[in-house]
């Protein structure tokens, strides 16, 4: 059978779907996309009817049964877009998903009318926050970007390189362990799943780091210690924003309540979950 761009499509997204997939066409096409190197997907539409050399189907052909074996679609072609910027992601450093774009957009409306501010995201993973910050608010701060991933470490500096955002900071540490206060923001999406938890998607709970997801028992674990190290950090007045788990916006307030943060406001994602908190220090 001689394959088109249309039948390839077409028969990629049968296959995906007989394996559960919910975003099977959409998947099929970013990996064909990828694979035959064009600049957007909707390339694949004025080409539909383009025949295919028995090299570029076998091309796709390798990266369809990563997808059909789990792998994120992200990991396979080593990117992923986040707040209309495009980040490298990789094994090992959790994928940039659209609830923490909120988390951006929050902290971008809270400072954009300030400059001269130290920013630092706790646990920055790819850099996606802290990278996108910098180039939204286009002014000069001291961005700093700190997790206790050698590979995240990695993975943001080459990020900074491809988006020219030379004026942030990464750092190798333990949330904020070694960053010197005070600080005017801290931001951080972090390991907020309890362990155990059986809402998380197969594909997540295979390929990405159990140490980005998972933050104890109950999943607090980690922000109960970032909430604490960011009230002797923050200036006064300073910022704390968070994302946090479903179900997990009483007991987040009642800890920020308890280390004395004031104006404690959530945003909700697109499925009216309390994804995101916004507090200041008294």
């Amino acid at each position: 059978m001689k394959w088109t761009v249309g039948t390839l499509l077409k028969r990629a997204t049968e296959i995906l779907k007989e394996r559960g997939i919910k975003s099977a066409r959409l998947d099929a096409e970013l990996l064909l996309t990828f694979s035959l190197g064009f600049k957007d997907r909707v390339k694949l539409y004025t080409e539909f009817d383009r025949p295919l050399e028995e090299s570029e189907v076998e091309r796709y052909r390798q990266l369809l049964k990563r997808r059909a074996k789990g792998e994120p679609v992200a990991y396979i072609i080593g990117e992923k877009e986040f707040f209309g910027f495009k980040f490298n992601v990789k094994r090992g450093v959790l994928i940039p998903r659209p609830e923490t774009e909120i988390l951006v957009e929050a902290v971008f409306d809270a400072i954009k009318e300030r400059d001269n501010l130290k920013i630092v995201d706790v646990g920055t993973g790819s850099g996606c926050i802290i990278l996108s910050l910098c180039k939204l608010l286009k002014k000069e701060n001291e961005y700093i970007g700190t997790d206790i991933s050698s590979t995240a470490i990695s993975v943001a500096k080459l990020n900074k390189e491809m988006l020219g955002c030379q004026c942030v900071k990464f750092i190798k540490t333990n949330l904020l362990d070694g960053i010197e206060s005070p600080i005017d923001v801290i931001i951080s999406n972090p390991p907020y799943v309890p362990f155990g938890d059986k809402r998380l998607e197969r594909d997540v709970l295979k390929f990405e780091p159990a140490i980005a997801l998972f933050g104890g028992k109950d999943g607090l674990q980690v922000i109960r210690r970032l909430i604490k190290e960011a009230e002797k950090k923050l200036t006064e007045n300073g910022l704390i924003a968070l994302e946090i788990g479903a179900g997990q916006h009483g007991e987040v307030e009642k800890l920020l309540e308890e280390e004395g943060f004031k104006d404690i406001t959530f945003f909700k994602d697109l499925a009216g979950i309390e994804r995101i908190v916004l507090a200041r220090k008294e």
